[in-house]
């Protein structure tokens, strides 16, 4: 295997263990829910990862980069409508049977990625950093960093849904406490803090 490689591989699996939005999101969801919520955020986040993938690829990244501002407006105003819910400042919009699709864990987590303009922001500045061939096509390289980085995201991302349900159950308090609701939309201000800070 090639040392840009693994050293894409070391770098990728560091940047994910990293506190940011995306596994902030998960371990608060995990321990709200259950591990099988963290499961399908990790799934919706990790094919937001993929799309972002094909867009690097493909060349539509530019889309995203021009509307930076706009793009941050709406992530932020995604966490903000998640918190409010949360803490029951608003309806729960979802509670209507027939919306339940649009509550979907999976839906959540696919929505926080492609809104959050710094995903793609981070291949453009990642990615060519560890090309690791002079013949590939450049096209190539990027499909097969995005995929090595969706599946360490994946791995990871289900890893910690597991292990932070798993914790938290040690502490013998319940997913419906009210404490759980305030540290959620705690989660979620640091996420939109996240976001904007650059």
């Amino acid at each position: 295997m090639k040392t840009e490689i693994i050293l894409f591989l070391i770098s990728s699996i560091s940047l994910t263990l990293m506190p940011g939005p995306d596994i902030l999101f998960v371990i608060s969801q995990s321990i709200s829910k259950n591990k099988t919520t963290g499961v399908l955020i990790s799934l919706g986040l990790c094919t937001g990862l993929l799309i972002h993938t094909m867009l690097l690829v493909f060349g539509f990244s530019s889309i995203i980069s021009n509307n930076y501002f706009l793009f941050k407006l709406f992530s932020s105003f995604y966490m903000l409508l998640l918190m409010t819910q949360e803490i029951n400042l608003l309806p729960k919009i979802y509670s209507n049977k027939s919306n339940y699709k649009y509550n979907s864990p999976y839906l959540k987590g696919l929505i926080m990625n492609l809104i959050n303009p710094k995903v793609i922001l981070f291949f453009i500045a990642f990615f060519p950093a560890f090309l690791f061939s002079k013949t590939l096509d450049l096209k190539i390289q990027f499909a097969i960093l995005g995929l090595i980085f969706f599946v360490q995201a994946l791995i990871i991302f289900i890893s910690v849904s597991y292990l932070s349900k798993r914790i938290f159950n040690l502490f013998n308090i319940s997913s419906k406490s009210l404490k759980i609701s305030y540290i959620k939309s705690l989660i979620y201000l640091i996420i939109i803090a996240l976001i904007w800070i650059d």
